[in-house]
């Protein structure tokens, strides 16, 4: 031992002649540094500089004095803090600190915090003291309380449920602690508060106000009620509507509803909900499971219901009367139940054919619906029988002339179009019209539909006609007022609802059968003598045939003119003579319609526009293009079109010969001499004279307007002697200076100045004049005719 000492001494003392021994070469700090670094770059020694460069830390002191930290800090410590503490980067730290977490289990890194489990240990013995205290703590008060995340908490105390913590977790709500006193406390008062209820009471209601635990509430209570313990049932499951129904209250509220259905039949769900029973339709299937129930919006009822107002609608369908189901029923059904029952009793009878529903809740049969219309026969026969003989004419309303007039302007826009094609489909036929009745012959042709027959034009006045389709002209029977008041003459223990719907679905059938009634009289008032029926289609086709010559030879006349006065002269005649026989036509067809008048000659273009939408389909075509030609410039177009109506209506059209033409000519020669002998108007002796002039020189009668007075003037010169043309051009300038003197007078009205009175006396002279000339006028025609220049 004392070998050993001496030993000891010894080396003590070369150890303190070594270190006070003077040294012979030393490494100055820069030295050193860069042996470091080399030392470092070839990773031969792993050290860390703190962060003032003046020293060299390694890893395993770094991990130990973390370790050293955690522990002076009580188990948790953060690690920005310990920056400060061991003077390194960051980062160095964080990396140690990952490694010490993954070597030792002990320790956890959460939220930049090391945290051990001695921590953790004292953390669950002050959570025990405080749960001890309070009965119950939650984890989101502890989250902020420690500041650390609630999932690691509610971990790390379940480990300790049990062995530092004595309290349980509630399963239903993993965020509440509880103790069993805790428990125990709040079975007893939720034992006792729902034992001492008797009527149906909100849960949410005694939880805000006893301040019980939400979830531990609701496990318990159904607990309690599932072993027995509480008599009654909670209504609603865990939502905020959840209701506690004692089963004394139950038990009552089952013999009201049981004792009501039984006596009634039927179940309110408005008496069901003031009975506190929230959900009524549910609480009805539940209970009547095997009871044949018929549910309704405000309420259900039995069979027995349903069955006496089956039989009772059976019973009034099969008698022809009428019956309101609302008054076989409670009245506290609405009467969208009462109609929702009504359809489901209609639809088990089956009587939807034999019956209706007016006003939702009474059946009325088609039997009294008959009844109800036949108290308007007589009436129907005899206003239809009076109107016939009031108001013969049934022509124009308001909305057909408004119809008319958009469909003539249709026919308007397509007008060229269509000339075009009618003067090619006429130049191809060969049948070109050349003046003169050399061809005389009688014509009968059969009304026959000409299916082939089918113009370029066809479809598009298929679609400018086609708005009028067949349509009937409307005759107003009786309006709704009028069938309430006849109907509630005669049946008045109806009440005032089903009157008014009774008219209102009478007034259709009402007024179409009318319609027929109308049409049943006027064909029967129409063709009540065959023979004067036939006298009427013969005087028809004599006007027809006279007509037609006319316009035959007035057309002979208009060939003499130049273009532009002939075509003016063709004007004329269509605006006159052919709307005549266009007229003519359209009042004979019609007749058919239900539509005539007296005077043919007052139809205007609105007027056949209407009669046009009445006619059949292979009747409208044809007096389409005969209705649009008047408005063209060829007579030879609309005598095209004439020849295609005149086949559609029957009519037999006798075209005159050489003899009958000179008796027109004849005869309208002497009228218009005595027309001419009879009148002092100097405009229309100038007219007549003119135009008789015309005939004599021609041999062809003319139909001209009073403008084209100077061109037929031009046209006699040569025709007639010199002196008669120059007596006639000065009788021309004489009657155009009474016209303009005439108008002036008319613009500048009555007066005393210098001006008016000038004038006054010129047209004076003039009207002296004129009255001197007219009888020379009047004799070139009324006296012994000389011969003409041209006559030869």
């Amino acid at each position: 031992m004392a070998a050993a000492w001496e030993e000891i001494r010894r080396l003590a003392a070369d150890f303190q002649r070594a270190q006070f021994a003077e040294v012979a070469h030393r490494l100055s700090e820069r030295n050193c540094i860069e042996i470091v670094t080399k030392l470092i770059a070839e990773k031969q020694l792993e050290v860390v500089h703190t962060l003032d460069g003046k020293e060299y830390v390694t890893p395993a002191q770094i991990s130990r004095e973390i370790r050293d930290e955690l522990h002076v800090c009580g188990g948790r410590v953060n690690i920005v803090d310990l920056q400060q503490v061991i003077n390194v980067d960051l980062l160095h730290i964080e990396n140690r600190a990952n490694d010490i977490v993954k070597s030792e289990k002990t320790i956890q890194l959460v939220l930049g915090q090391l945290i051990n489990e001695s921590y953790l240990d004292q953390l669950a013995e002050e959570i025990n003291d405080k749960l001890q205290e309070t009965g119950q703590v939650t984890i989101s008060e502890l989250c902020k309380t420690y500041d650390l995340p609630g999932d690691f908490l509610i971990q790390a105390l379940s480990r300790r449920l049990g062995r530092i913590i004595r309290g349980q977790l509630d399963q239903e709500n993993r965020g509440v602690i509880f103790t069993e006193a805790f428990v125990s406390r709040h079975r007893a008062r939720i034992r006792g508060l729902f034992t001492a209820i008797t009527r149906p009471t909100p849960v949410s209601n005694l939880i805000s106000r006893y301040g019980f635990q939400e979830h531990l509430l609701y496990s318990v209570l159904e607990e309690l009620v599932n072993t027995g313990r509480l008599k009654g049932t909670v209504v609603g499951g865990r939502q905020d509507k959840a209701v506690f129904v004692p089963d004394i209250y139950a038990r009552t509220q089952s013999n009201w509803v049981d004792s009501f259905f039984k006596q009634n039949g039927y179940l309110e769900f408005d008496a069901l909900y003031r009975l506190g029973i929230p959900d009524p339709a549910g609480y009805v299937k539940k209970r009547y499971k095997s009871t044949q129930l018929l549910f309704l919006r405000g309420a259900c009822v039995g069979q027995e219901i349903v069955d006496q107002v089956e039989a009772s609608v059976e019973e009034a369908i099969s008698s022809g009367n009428w019956i309101d189901v609302a008054t076989l029923l409670p009245s506290s059904l609405s009467v969208e139940d009462v109609g929702i029952l009504l359809q489901q009793v209609m639809r088990s009878l089956n009587k939807n054919s034999s019956s209706l529903v007016f006003s939702d809740t009474i059946v009325v049969s088609e039997k009294f619906l008959s009844s109800c219309a036949d108290l308007f026969s007589d009436m129907m026969q005899q206003k239809a029988e009076k109107e016939m003989k009031n108001n013969p004419v049934n022509l124009i309303t308001e909305e057909d002339l408004k119809q008319a007039s958009g469909l003539e302007n249709s026919y308007a826009n397509k007008k060229d179009k269509k000339d075009e094609r009618r003067k090619k489909a006429t130049e191809g036929s060969g049948s070109v019209r050349g003046g003169g009745g050399g061809n005389a012959r009688e014509i009968k042709i059969k009304k026959t539909k000409k299916k082939g027959r089918k113009d370029a034009d066809s479809d598009e006045e298929s679609q400018a006609t086609s708005t009028g389709r067949n349509k009937q002209p409307e005759f107003p029977f009786m309006s709704q007022e009028e069938i309430q008041d006849v109907l509630k003459t005669h049946m008045q223990d109806c009440p005032e609802e089903l009157i008014t719907e009774l008219a209102e679905h009478l007034i259709r059938p009402l007024t179409k059968t009318y319609q027929e009634v109308v049409r049943s009289v006027f064909t029967s008032s129409t063709s009540s003598s065959g023979a004067s029926r036939r006298q009427t289609m013969k005087d028809l086709q004599e006007e027809f045939s006279n007509l037609y010559n006319n316009i035959r030879l007035f057309e002979k006349g208009t060939k003499h003119f130049t273009d532009e006065t002939q075509t003016n002269l063709a004007k004329h005649l269509l605006k006159t003579v052919c709307t005549d026989i266009t007229n003519l036509i359209f009042n004979f067809l019609a007749s058919d319609s239900m539509m005539t008048t007296e005077n043919y000659f007052t139809i205007t273009s609105e007027v056949r526009t209407k009669i046009l939408g009445k006619l059949p389909e292979d009747t409208k075509g044809p007096l389409t293009k005969l209705h649009t030609s008047l408005n063209g410039k060829s007579i030879e177009d609309f005598l095209s079109c004439l020849d295609s109506a005149v086949d559609i209506c029957g009519i037999m059209v006798k075209k005159g010969d050489k003899k009958k033409e000179r008796q027109v000519l004849f005869q309208h020669r002497q009228a218009l001499i005595e027309q001419l002998k009879v009148t002092e108007d100097p405009a229309l002796v100038l007219h007549l004279t003119s135009v008789l002039l015309f005939q004599f020189s021609t041999h062809c009668m003319l139909h001209a307007p009073g403008r084209s007075v100077p061109q037929i003037i031009n046209f006699l010169s040569g025709k007639i002697p010199e002196d008669q043309h120059s007596l006639l051009v000065k009788y021309q300038g004489l009657v155009v200076k009474q016209l303009i003197s005439q108008t002036k007078k008319t613009e500048h009205g009555d007066g005393d100045t210098k001006d008016n009175l000038e004038e006054e006396e010129g047209a004076d002279t003039i009207r002296k004049l004129l009255q001197e000339i007219t009888t020379s006028i009047k004799d070139l025609v009324l006296r012994p005719r000389k011969s003409s220049v041209t006559e030869e």
